[in-house]
């Protein structure tokens, strides 16, 4: 029974109600508004977030609909009925208990006790002032008229409380259903309310309104059911939601004050003292007083913790040698440490209240703004940059990390952490704030590679004034020593932990991927201990998945006049390699590395020749997810060498070597065989798998028979393999092309690897035996922040469906990326983001998250 039937027979019942209709065809109404309703809660409970709660709301539906069907026929007095639903309105409690959040209810369990306390005296008191003041002489003499009145009101108090303190006690997530529930018990406690007054009036016009009442409160309560999904409770906060908050918290005194009307007007109409209305207004005030002595009790606890807890803020950020800012939505100041004097000459107190603007510098401030002005995910920061006044006039390059805490309610402000970035000793000609916006990496503010080379270039034009100059590479790597897969959020936090490491005349810059680059004031020495406490401050970082291990390595060189910064580049580069290679944690100047890496290099050269037969390569395989199907639809396989000296070996480095003779095609031919034996012994039959080849081994021209021979010893079916090309191989001789055409025509399929790379000329693809294309991952950088990024990869991915070609994308490493991805209307995609590579143990026991449960359709040409 789906919702919109409940409410269609709602909505007949209530109209035959209403109109005055035969008792017996409004009683089927009623049975059928109950069994839809109960038939809907039994069915949507197992998708809420509490099945248990609306379970038992549904027996009490089922139980109210018996009961008041059942005690009529027995006595034989109609209006009986709301005695018999009375079991059914008690099992409400228990739903609602079961709703309940029960973390919700351990803090302040004392105020809502009395709060509950005041809400059931308060309803006592204002039923029994009714039942007074109407005539109840003409039934009074029935027993179950006098049962009635006095066992409903109490049931009324009892349920209207749970469903108050329900409605309190939810978090914001779920206080549409808590205003639901809170509705449908209001409609409950109306009904059984107008079927006393009626038989105490003997009103037929009341009684009317009993059962469209009654089936209301099941429809509210379907609704309800429906509306308790789980929802994120990040954002903001709904209008209407903290007014349900503020009506919850009022409405127990609301209560109180219409009960004690009533109770005078009820003196001043009759005349007489009313005993048991004057035992409950004296309940009623004593539960009061009650209530707003332990509200008393609670405000002066909190006003204590908040003191203390400014007291800790204020020492706190008194000891930070960096001055700490705090800006309101409005960017105004609303607090200023006393380190801001030494920053910017400034008297904090005479700060609070004035807009940042009046400082700012007026070709800084409308990009400075709009990013302030942009919202921060709740505990990620970002580092903005921008030139400020200081007191003597002069501009000083400030960069701030900025915690975006606006829509946190205790905070609601952003919060700066302020350093001095300025060129301790400025060129003549060249403008002081060398980082520009324009030159800013994205993701953490912080001064891009670009930003890198023009200050290398400053320097080595006239910044060197006697004093030593060095170059610092942070490399971050994954716990397993891999490639990092930093997101945004753990670049900003990292970027965070660094700056506060830095000194003042140091000059941190994002380099490429997961590295950073600090230009040291100071000798090679001063620069080796530097990145030592860089280093220390990587280790743990928190991220939305939970807590990761990062560690770091680095590597250091001087920076003297002669050299240009390209070289000095190139030297950082080749130091942070061999000492992420050396392992973590290790720091490396550019003359150390330079002679470990030359030992290695030849080490592994001579190693790489007797590698395949000591068994220390293998392969691992990268699954292809069609993410509309929600399928793997093809592996890549990826050599890996495991050294018994130097570890996993990274293929960047030993391909190369492998390169540099006929080893490359021994090892080309022993992957393709080894990558087609695995996936044909595998259970599903659709699999595909793609293999790099080499240009040596294309252009030797032993690709074919290669081919050939890795299908017929492994049973492989031709249209399962994927031969992987690089764009190069496209321009070469004729040779090459008919190749690849007897492949295609064998039914192998052929892809070019790292489009977008080389020459990248879709046109030129028309006409070339080429099936898929396979997307480079730096397509993929900074295309979350940057909208051309984002216009180039959707117009490269346009353009290649115009060619039928299907695109697989490379490197899709954030749920950002892939969310980015299908937005564009992509299917292929390949990256950690489903899973790292996967060992051949691993693939025959189908154990990675994206493979499908049953058998997978087969796969799409192209699809590979």
């Amino acid at each position: 029974m789906g919702l919109v039937g409940v409410l269609a027979i709602t909505a007949i019942t209530t109209a035959l109600s209403l109109a005055g209709a035969d008792p017996l065809l409004q009683r089927v109404g009623g049975l059928a508004v109950a069994a839809s309703g109960c038939l809907y809660l039994l069915g949507r409970a197992d998708r809420s977030v509490a099945p248990a709660g609306w379970r038992w709301f549904a027996a009490a539906v089922a139980l109210t609909s018996v009961g008041g069907l059942a005690l009529p026929l027995t006595t034989g007095v109609q209006a009986s009925a709301v005695l018999g639903i009375i079991p059914g309105a008690l099992l409400t409690v228990v739903g609602l208990a079961r709703l309940r959040d029960s973390s919700s209810w351990q803090a302040g369990r004392i105020q809502l006790f009395t709060t509950s306390t005041l809400f059931v005296v308060a309803t006592l008191l204002i039923i029994h002032v009714l039942l007074h003041l109407v005539d109840a002489e003409r039934p009074g003499t029935h027993p179950l008229f006098r049962l009635a009145v006095q066992v409903v009101p109490l049931v009324i108090a009892v349920t209207t409380t749970a469903a108050l303190l329900f409605a309190g006690t939810s978090d914001p997530a779920r206080q549409r259903v808590a205003v639901l529930l809170l509705s449908a018990q209001a409609c409950s406690a109306g009904a059984s309310a107008l079927t006393v007054l009626a038989w105490s009036l003997s009103s037929e016009a009341l009684q009317s309104w009993v059962r469209p009442a009654a089936t209301a409160s099941v429809a509210l309560l379907c609704l309800a059911c429906r509306a308790d999904v789980a929802r994120p409770t990040t954002g903001p906060a709904d209008v209407r939601l903290r007014v349900v908050g503020v009506l919850t918290s009022l409405l127990p005194h609301v209560t109180a004050l219409l009960g004690g009307t009533l109770l005078l007007l009820q003196l001043t109409v009759t005349g007489e003292f009313d005993p048991h209305g004057a035992v409950l207004g004296i309940l009623g005030l004593t539960a009061l007083v009650a209530h707003q002595a332990v509200m008393w009790c609670t405000q002066r606890r909190l006003a204590a913790e908040l003191l203390r807890s400014e007291s800790y803020f204020r020492t706190l950020v008194r000891s930070s040698a960096d001055p700490v800012v705090i800006l309101d939505e409005r960017l105004r100041v609303t607090f200023a440490s006393r380190a801001l004097t030494d920053l910017l000459g400034l008297d904090p107190d005479g700060t609070l209240g004035r807009p940042i603007s009046q400082a700012v510098h007026p070709d800084d401030a409308p990009g400075l703004f709009a990013a302030l002005g942009r919202r921060v995910p709740a505990g990620e920061s970002a580092v903005r940059t921008a030139r400020l006044r200081h007191a003597d006039g002069r501009w000083r390059l400030i960069q701030a990390t900025v915690r975006d805490l606006r829509e946190d309610p205790d905070v609601g402000a952003l919060v700066l952490y302020c350093r001095d970035v300025t060129p301790a000793a400025p060129v003549q000609g060249i403008d002081p704030g060398l980082l520009e916006l324009s030159l800013s990496d994205p993701v953490t503010g912080l001064p891009n590679r670009a930003a890198l080379v023009r200050q290398l270039s400053a320097l080595q034009r006239g910044e060197h004034t006697g004093r030593a100059t060095a170059l610092a590479f942070i490399s971050v790597t994954g716990p397993d020593g891999a490639a990092p897969d930093l997101g945004a959020a753990d670049l900003r936090a990292l970027t965070a932990r660094l700056t506060r490491v830095l000194r003042g005349e140091d000059w941190l810059a994002r380099s490429k991927d997961g590295d950073f680059a600090v230009v040291v004031r100071g000798s090679v020495a001063d620069a080796e201990v530097l990145a030592a406490r860089l280093l220390s401050a990587v280790g743990l970082l928190a991220t939305p998945l939970g807590t990761v291990a990062r560690s770091a390595s680095a590597g250091v060189v001087a920076l003297p006049a002669d050299v240009d910064p390209g070289e000095a580049l190139r030297r950082g580069d080749l130091a942070a390699r061999a000492a992420r290679a050396a392992g973590p944690g290790r720091v490396l100047r550019y003359e150390d590395a330079l002679r470990l890496e030359q030992q290695r290099r030849d080490a592994l050269r001579a190693d790489l020749h007797g590698a395949l037969a000591r068994r220390e390569l293998r392969l691992v395989f990268q699954p292809v997810v069609d993410v509309v199907l929600q399928r793997t639809v093809s592996v890549e396989a990826l050599l890996r060498w495991r050294h018994p000296v130097f570890g996993e070996v990274s293929p960047a480095d030993f391909v190369p070597l492998a390169e540099e003779s006929a080893l490359i095609t021994e090892l080309g031919r022993w992957v393709l065989a080894e990558a087609c034996a695995t996936v044909a012994g595998l259970p599903d039959p659709s699999l595909a798998v793609a293999v790099n080849v080499s240009p040596r081994q294309v252009r030797s021209g032993g690709l074919v028979p290669d081919v050939l021979a890795a299908l017929a010893s492994s049973g492989l079916p031709a249209h399962r393999l994927v031969v992987e090309i690089t764009e190069s191989l496209l321009l070469d001789d004729a040779d090459v092309i008919d190749d690849l055409e007897a492949l295609r025509r064998l039914g192998v399929r052929v892809a070019v690897d790292d489009f977008g790379t080389g020459w990248s000329s879709l046109a030129y693809l028309v006409g070339l035996p080429v099936d898929v294309l396979k997307l480079d991952r730096h397509f993929l950088a900074d295309v979350e922040h940057d909208p051309q990024r984002r216009a180039l990869c959707r117009s490269v991915l346009q353009l290649a469906d115009s060619l039928a070609l299907p695109v697989v994308v490379e490197g899709v490493t954030t749920q950002a990326e892939l969310t980015l991805l299908r937005d564009m209307g992509h299917r292929y995609v390949q990256g950690f983001v489903f899973t790292r590579p996967l060992e051949s143990a691993d693939l025959r026991e189908g154990t990675w998250p994206t493979r499908p449960a049953v058998a997978a359709a087969p796969v799409p040409a192209g699809a590979g």
